[in-house]
């Protein structure tokens, strides 16, 4: 597998870790809940992270690293503040847009992962990353149910 192919897929992939860094960001201030706030931050954290490490992995298979997110991300972030702006219960309709962009994360690591070579570290750090963001988004998906009923 050539390492063009890879090195586009990750600097897309790192466009949208930075996507749902601001995403976690937004949810972080529109929460009420002292709890949830806490994790959005900490989520936020965690893909700036990424971000930087899926850099490191472009950069090593020789490549350069974009910066910045993607226009799709800026317009599922409008999209939250709208609905958020809107609903009764905030915390829950978030966490609905949380997951929503968790699924789409999670289709964006399987699709760079078709990408890079099986076996590499980067393959094998992008596993890693993608593992983490299912964690979350099961994890979220849980708060999404406890909220709803609340």
């Amino acid at each position: 597998m050539e390492n063009s192919k890879a090195i586009e897929a990750l600097n897309d992939l790192s466009a949208r870790t930075y996507d749902a860094e601001a995403g976690y960001k937004e949810a972080a201030e529109n929460v009420k809940n002292p709890r949830l706030k806490s994790l959005c931050n900490e989520y936020a954290q965690q893909r700036y992270d990424f971000g930087h490490e899926i850099k490191d992995c472009v950069t090593k298979l020789g490549g350069t690293p974009q910066k910045g997110g993607t226009i799709e991300g800026k317009a599922h972030q409008i999209w939250m503040d709208v609905k958020t702006a809107f609903s009764s219960n905030d915390d829950a309709t978030v966490l609905k847009e949380i997951n929503r962009g968790e699924e789409t994360t999670i289709k964006a690591y399987d699709e760079a992962l078709e990408n890079i070579q099986i076996g590499t570290p980067t393959y094998d750090k992008i596993v890693a990353q993608r593992n983490q963001v299912r964690s979350i988004f099961n994890r979220t998906q849980n708060l999404e149910s406890i909220f709803e009923n609340a």
